[in-house]
């Protein structure tokens, strides 16, 4: 798999990314939705220090899961266009070869992340510490896969949509959003509560809770549940492939005219 990751990311420069001054206000505008919160948090006279250290892992969370997302919903693009029959009929696993463009689309993330890292110095002075490095490894770790795993299975959903933007939108803010993208320990605890019953919680939370060092469970717990998510993500993403594959040899087709 590793070697299909370099070329998912190059066919995703070449297929989604061009022109190139459209993705770089794409990620900018994406980024900058951080500056616009900070600044409703300082005109109502909230701390803007504070909000800023729980916020920018959020934003980073949010920046990678969307990159990986619009990726996925892109691929009805290589159904059309004949590329996917290729690789039905290779050797390579079609869930192998997804979630390496998941992944490969991830990297995709990489300028906006720039971008959030300058805006938090400008209103920090430093860049944002790490106040459990060894649980954010695992945290980053288990994130990194889990979403490109749920992003190859919603792969097989847009491919069969004429028009998966909607659908692509509104997954995007979902998961994040129900994965703990706002840290639940910000919340008021009736709220947080709330979030141990999403199992997202425990793929995407991890990051910010160990950048932070604030957590809604205990940490060694929150990472073994991560990686049991994980474990069925995989699963789910090799049968689901699998089927679609079988669909397609059937059909002779993904689902898109």
């Amino acid at each position: 798999m590793s070697g299909d990751i370099p070329r998912e990311l190059w066919l995703a420069v070449r297929l989604r990314l061009r022109p190139l001054p459209f993705f770089l206000a794409g990620i900018a505008s994406t980024a900058m939705w951080l500056v616009v919160v900070l600044l409703a948090v300082a005109w109502y006279g909230g701390n803007v220090a504070y909000t800023v250290r729980f916020l920018f892992w959020g934003a980073v969370v949010f920046l990678v899961f969307s990159e990986q997302t619009w990726g996925a919903a892109a691929f009805g693009d290589l159904a059309r266009n004949g590329v996917m029959d290729y690789v039905a009929a290779s050797p390579t696993r079609l869930h192998s070869y997804l979630l390496a463009a998941s992944l490969a689309s991830s990297l995709a993330a990489t300028p906006g992340v720039f971008i959030l890292l300058g805006i938090y110095y400008l209103i920090q002075g430093e860049l944002p510490p790490l106040a459990q490095p060894a649980y954010f490894v695992a945290g980053l770790a288990i994130f990194l896969t889990a979403t490109a795993l749920i992003t190859s299975l919603f792969t097989l959903v847009f491919i069969r949509l004429r028009n998966p933007s909607l659908a692509a939108n509104a997954v995007q803010w979902a998961i994040p959003l129900s994965g703990g993208m706002i840290p639940p320990t910000a919340m008021p605890p009736e709220a947080a509560k709330a979030f141990l019953f999403s199992p997202f919680q425990y793929v995407i939370a991890p990051v910010v809770y160990s950048a932070t060092g604030s957590w809604l469970v205990d940490p060694p717990l929150a990472l073994a549940a991560g990686t049991a998510v994980v474990a069925v993500l995989y699963v789910l993403s090799v049968r689901v492939a699998e089927s679609a594959v079988e669909g397609y040899k059937t059909a002779g087709r993904w689902g898109v005219e």
